[in-house]
């Protein structure tokens, strides 16, 4: 069964998620890091690229500094060649962390040592689709999924059609062209007819859900 799959981000107003040379910005303010750790909360896994566990190191886990959990999500690494250090934070956890490899990515063996209990998931592609990823979250019994990638992830998951929600808060700042944008190369507009937009502190939420936007 297909789980029901949310891609949330954050963004400046000029659509850049991340500062000049791909650095981290801090776009979400104490509201929006409140939805975004009820959502950790509510999601039994969190799927991000390899690229984002290299830059930022995140724990994903709920900060109890913005919503009352402890809750753990079990985590989902896109790697094509698993290059991934297993002393980043997020294996710090006990949970599980499931791995997508592309074919040619070189075996490897996991330290037993760390918390979280590894799992390797190799796609019969040189690169792990999003398609693939849902399809074997799905069949693991996961039924909610938090994506919380950078712009290969947000576009692979969009493009191949795989997302039931979309979340993006908007920061009130511009980042320039020197910034990431959201959204990689698309051959044609993708439009939506069907938009929620909540003011949240000194930015706004836009919430896309696909179930609205059925043509």
């Amino acid at each position: 069964m297909k789980p029901y799959v949310i891609i949330n981000f954050a963004s400046s107003l000029d659509g850049r998620i991340s500062a000049n040379g791909g650095k981290q910005f801090k776009f979400s303010n104490l509201e929006d890091m409140a939805r975004v750790h009820e959502m950790r909360h509510e999601s039994d896994i969190i799927v991000a690229g390899v690229n984002t566990i290299e830059m930022d190191d995140p724990k994903l886990v709920v900060n109890r500094k913005y919503f009352p959990s402890e809750k753990v999500p079990d985590v989902g690494i896109l790697d094509s060649s698993l290059r991934v250090n297993e002393r980043a934070n997020l294996f710090g956890y006990r949970r599980n962390v499931l791995i997508f490899c592309g074919s040619n990515a070189p075996e490897r063996e996991f330290d037993q040592g760390n918390k979280a209990r590894v799992m390797v998931i190799r796609s019969s592609e040189q690169r792990p689709s999003a398609r693939f990823v849902v399809e074997n979250i799905g069949s693991l019994g996961y039924s909610k999924v938090m994506v919380e990638g950078g712009r290969s992830v947000i576009t692979s998951f969009i493009l191949e059609d795989v997302w039931d929600e979309i979340n993006i808060f908007y920061s009130p700042v511009f980042i320039g062209q020197g910034g990431v944008p959201m959204i990689s190369h698309l051959k044609n507009p993708l439009r939506f007819n069907a938009v929620e937009t909540t003011a949240l502190g000194d930015g706004f939420l836009v919430k896309i859900k696909k179930s609205l936007n059925v043509h």
